[in-house]
């Protein structure tokens, strides 16, 4: 798929195509491979405006996600690499050159936050794109195959219902990403002047929890330094952010 995507990073590039001959599974009402590799070309920025105008003048750094499914219909992550950055020219599917690291720039700090920030929208994207463009076909034998490259027409209401499924879930997790996102939007509300944030964030966010579960959540986003520490009853101290003169 072409073009370029806001993923709160900017994606000039995205392919999708099973790992090897998996078996499919079913996910979300669609037949899908098992492993699913996953290209990003990610335009490398470093915070300037990306415009249509001036895209091709920045370097692309390359994600690249091994990602299995499960019979839960659920998405892991099994491997990631990634490629420092290299001058735009066009991008290569398949090739017999034998891969030269001096073609490469460094992976920096910037791109591991980058990663780290964007996972879930990545796995969602790749599963939107693997709908796409793959189909599954039996074997006479019995066997699986997939096509590669396909145009497989979904509506637009679908392939938005399946990201919000994939991101719902894995915000749900209770893993590092699941607490830092608590507590940015926990901040976000007491800056906002909420007096009552966890009330808020279970109206909007945790509706299926109990409003003594989602405190909990603060209580751990504080143990584990995300969020500072209050007195019992008492909301964490946010500090608004501050512009000096002249800017």
């Amino acid at each position: 798929m072409e073009g370029i995507y806001q993923v709160s990073i900017h994606v000039r590039q995205v392919f999708a195509e099973p790992f090897g001959v998996p078996k499919p599974m079913k996910f979300k009402g669609y037949l899908i491979p098992e492993y699913i590799n996953a290209t990003f070309y990610v335009i490398d920025n470093d915070g300037l405006k990306v415009t249509h105008a001036n895209a091709t003048q920045f370097e692309t750094w390359t994600v690249e996600l091994l990602l299995r499914v499960t019979k839960s219909e659920t998405i892991d992550v099994v491997e990631i690499k990634g490629l420092g950055s290299k001058a735009h020219k066009s991008h290569t599917i398949v090739t017999t050159k034998q891969f030269d690291p001096s073609e490469y720039g460094t992976i920096k700090a910037r791109h591991f936050k980058q990663l780290q920030e964007n996972r879930v929208r990545f796995i969602a994207v790749a599963v939107e794109v693997i709908i796409q463009t793959s189909k599954y076909k039996k074997t006479k034998s019995g066997g699986h195959s997939w096509t590669i490259a396909d145009h497989v027409d979904i509506e637009l209401t679908e392939l938005e219902r399946i990201h919000d499924e994939i991101v719902e879930f894995s915000y749900t997790k209770l893993d590092g990403t699941f607490y830092e996102t608590f507590a940015k939007r926990y901040r976000e509300e007491v800056s906002k002047g909420d007096p009552s944030p966890i009330k808020t964030l279970h109206n909007l966010y945790y509706r299926d929890k109990s409003a003594k579960h989602v405190q909990s959540y603060a209580t751990k986003c504080r143990k584990k330094g995300l969020l500072p520490p209050t007195e019992r009853g008492q909301n964490s101290p946010v500090r608004k952010p501050t512009k000096r003169k002249g800017r």
